[in-house]
């Protein structure tokens, strides 16, 4: 059932099987895998809106820009347009050499294989509405769309898959006997028995000064990778060897360019396209051979064509229309005209798909031109479907998704800032690593090379493209995905949860999200986020209520 923590009366004390601090894809994924078991659960879903914090540091996206709160948690925040109407995400697990340690990566290795994982990743993905659990290329391949034979890159696959299973489906938790989820309540202290061993109670609160307890068996931190170690810390928790908040990680964006040679060249799997199984993109990755041999740190690269044009006419347009409104005549305003009737049909065929959204009665007249149907899949415009257009570019952006190395100084702490419940905001310290950049530029170099010897074009890599050739000013950091402030190690000294999500040291606290994540990929984390999320969820079912 759903119940707005705004309704308890202030001091209410709550008791269920487990506590499950957050309603994101974490906490939501843990509590179905619960829910029928006959375990009582008590979700607690904060307000939608996240709560602020600092970075310090290098540029980083205000914190508040990259969560969210509430039921679906990040969900409602995922902008990947599937359908006219339909947002979502793009999946696909981890690769196996995520899960390795490796010698040229320090603080590398999780506690467990890839293969422990597969059975919940075939869950996670009928979780997710992801379609079928199958990321070989080959499946996916049609005329137009193959793979290219280029030595030394390989293809690999993304699925897509829609908010609404978290941010909608999952209502259906309110017809739920034993789940309680409650709307507006945020967690603030976890407090533990005397000595610490295991987790008494947790406070939350609805508002300012309206406060609520709860008491369960086991409890389960899945607030994000920001909120999970700002709440251990909050709480005192898990600082043994002070771990709790450092080695944060996300997946920064390179942009490369290729600039094709040959003519006719198929690159429809490299678009997004609808297959019979649902929406699919292929990508380039190096094998992972060459990953080791090489000692280089996992990517991935996204193709879209190049959009130079329509940005110009975009940004000229929009200078115009604001000199207008101002009474004024804008800078440069031959050069902006110039700019705007060069890309005119972009701006219509833009206009179009705006009008047609806006007003449902029209929406069938986006079947009329391809171009109107184009989907901004990729957040870098309306572009997906391109390979279906006549007349295609030949001059294409590569989207360079790295891994980061876990660093132990880049980290969440406590900010000096307060929020509406007077606990101090996390505060992010964020920067880039010159081993990022070192790795990024050796993979690109061996990407150029192959497409080199295959003939297709040539690569610009992305310190050609930087201004002055500076790499690390043009490297996009934050794809939102918050990564290893909690991470997952066998040994205390290296990790604060231990292989079976559990906090070193205290009985009865878990912890699900990419926060656990010891080393992060270069994928986008929410399909193993779920996947782990289950596993904690069969485990406390089995092992630890049971």
């Amino acid at each position: 059932m759903l119940v707005d923590a705004r309704s308890l009366a202030d001091g209410t004390r709550l008791e269920a099987d487990v506590c499950v601090l957050g309603a994101g894809p974490a906490g939501l994924a843990t509590t179905s895998e619960l829910e029928g078991s006959g375990a009582s659960v008590i979700v607690l879903g904060g307000p939608a809106e996240a709560p602020e914090g600092e970075v310090c540091g290098e540029p980083y996206p205000p914190l508040a820009e990259t969560r969210a709160g509430g039921l679906g948690g990040t969900a409602a925040l995922w902008d990947a347009e599937l359908s006219a109407g339909s947002l979502g995400a793009r999946y696909a697990p981890l690769d196996q050499i995520d899960f390795e340690e490796r010698a040229s990566l320090p603080l590398s290795g999780w506690p467990f294989g890839r293969h422990v994982l597969e059975p919940f990743y075939a869950l996670a993905h009928d979780l997710c509405g992801a379609g079928p659990y199958d990321y070989e290329p080959a499946g996916a391949e049609a005329p137009g769309a193959a793979r290219l034979p280029v030595d030394g890159i390989e293809t690999g696959l993304f699925r897509f898959g829609p908010a609404e299973a978290f941010t909608r489906t999952h209502r259906n938790l309110a017809d739920s006997d034993t789940v309680r989820v409650l709307t507006d309540a945020t967690a603030t202290n976890i407090r533990t028995v005397e000595g610490g061993a295991a987790v008494r109670e947790v406070e939350a609160s609805s508002a300012p000064g309206r406060t609520f307890h709860v008491e369960a068996r086991a409890y389960v931190l899945a607030a994000g990778g920001i909120e999970n170690p700002r709440l251990l810390l909050l709480s005192d928790l898990g600082a043994g060897h002070d771990l709790v908040g450092r080695c944060f990680m996300d997946h920064p964006t390179i942009r490369c360019r290729l600039e094709l040679e040959q003519r006719g060249v198929e690159l429809g799997l490299y678009d997004v396209r609808s297959v019979a199984q649902g929406l699919v993109l292929g990508h380039f990755e190096l094998p992972e051979d060459t990953l080791r041999a090489e000692g280089l740190l996992n990517g991935g690269f996204i193709l879209a064509p190049a959009r130079e044009r329509d940005l110009r006419a975009t940004e000229a347009a929009q200078a115009i229309a604001q000199a207008v409104r101002e009474r004024r005549v804008p800078s440069q305003p031959l050069r902006k005209a110039a700019d705007v009737l060069a890309g005119l049909d972009s701006l219509a065929f833009a206009a179009h798909r705006q009008l047609a959204r806006a007003e449902p009665r029209l929406a069938r007249s986006l079947r009329l031109w391809r171009r109107s149907r184009l989907l901004n899949t990729l957040g870098v415009g309306s572009i997906s479907g391109w390979s279906s257009l006549r007349g295609r570019s030949r001059a294409f952006d590569l989207y360079h998704v790295i891994e980061q190395a876990p660093d132990l100084e880049r980290r969440v702490t406590l900010g000096s800032a307060r929020d509406r419940f007077g606990l101090p905001v996390p505060r992010l310290r964020w920067f880039g690593g010159a081993r990022e950049l070192e790795s990024a530029e050796r993979a690109e170099e061996l990407l150029r090379a192959g497409f080199e010897r295959h003939g297709l074009g040539r690569l610009r890599t992305g310190r050609e493209l930087a201004p002055d050739g500076d790499l690390s000013a043009a490297v996009h950091p934050s794809a939102h995905h918050h990564l290893g402030t909690t991470r997952m190690h066998r040994d205390p000294r290296h990790g604060v949860i231990d292989a079976d999500a559990r906090v070193h040291g205290i009985a009865n606290l878990f912890v699900a999200g990419g926060s656990v994540f010891p080393t992060g990929g270069f994928v986008n984390p929410t399909l193993t986020i779920v996947a782990l999320a289950l596993r904690l969820g069969a485990h406390l079912r089995e092992d630890v209520l049971g």
